[in-house]
């Protein structure tokens, strides 16, 4: 059984986010963790009557024991958040943004990196109402095992989605390669490597044969907002970490960046699991 587990703060911040795990439960015909955190100590006692009751008031949902639980944990969110999803196994973890840039923000800064450092799980980050299933996936690819992880992850979980491939690239030392033929030379190593990219996805996940993709010469946002044109409430789909057009040399550097800027909910795969 699919196990998705949800973050919320009790506040209607988290609407999105829990309005999103309900469909996707719905989808996957799985079981729901609701997850809180208390900011407590671990050695102080919550009183789980009344959070309960909060609970119910802020999700509309009642715990029953298989198909949706209600779970809460001391400390800090972040490390809550991850030791919880661990804890439970989940197939995918929702979070909504938060506060801009505190200790709650579950998506810029220190608690995302926190999050996708401590869990292998997929961590989906909610910003739009959760009005349909998603019926279009934007995903990057720098050709990294840890990209083709992230796309083969997306279209397990999502089987009815169609999937859309975007790679980023540039000329390098472009001041000092300004002839076109050094731009075609290099546009046609990526149409090479992306088609190679495609046959091996394919060969790994039948219905990718049916993918399309695009090459756009700009940047990692460029490539992505380029995708999105053709369905802006499609859902992006991230590796962790990979390289080139999609180099991370931190969790919170580029994923960071992606997620504050695309106004569109965003699914970051872990690429550990490649």
């Amino acid at each position: 059984m699919t196990c998705v587990v949800v973050a919320t703060d009790l506040s209607a911040r988290a609407d999105r986010a829990i309005d999103r795990a309900k469909l996707l439960n719905t989808q996957l015909n799985g079981s729901l963790c609701v997850v809180h955190a208390t900011n407590l100590a671990a050695d102080e006692q919550v009183d789980k009557d009344a959070l309960d009751r909060q609970m119910r008031a802020a999700t509309g949902l009642t715990a029953d024991g298989d198909a949706v639980s209600f779970l809460y944990r001391s400390g800090s969110p972040p490390k809550a958040i991850a030791n919880a999803c661990e804890a439970c196994g989940a197939d995918i973890l929702v979070l909504g943004p938060a506060r801009y840039n505190a200790l709650g923000d579950f998506f810029l800064g220190t608690a995302i990196d926190y999050i996708l450092r401590n869990t292998t799980r997929p961590v989906l980050v909610v910003k739009n109402r959760a009005n349909a299933p998603y019926k279009e996936i934007i995903a990057g690819t720098d050709f990294s095992p840890g990209s083709a992880h992230a796309i083969l992850t997306a279209a397990r979980l999502f089987p009815e989605a169609k999937i859309h491939i975007v790679n980023a690239w540039r000329v390098p030392f472009k001041a000092f390669n300004k002839d076109a033929y050094v731009a075609d030379e290099v546009e046609r190593e990526h149409r090479e490597q992306m088609d190679d990219f495609l046959a091996e996805l394919s060969a790994r996940e039948a219905r990718l044969k049916d993918a399309t993709s695009k090459l756009v010469q700009g940047s990692v946002i460029e490539a992505l907002r380029k995708g999105l044109e053709l369905n802006p409430e499609a859902l992006v789909v991230l590796g962790s970490h990979g390289a080139s057009g999609f180099t991370q040399a931190t969790i919170g550097s580029v994923t960071s960046d992606l997620l504050r800027y695309l106004d569109t909910d965003t699914l970051v795969v872990n690429a550990s699991g490649a």
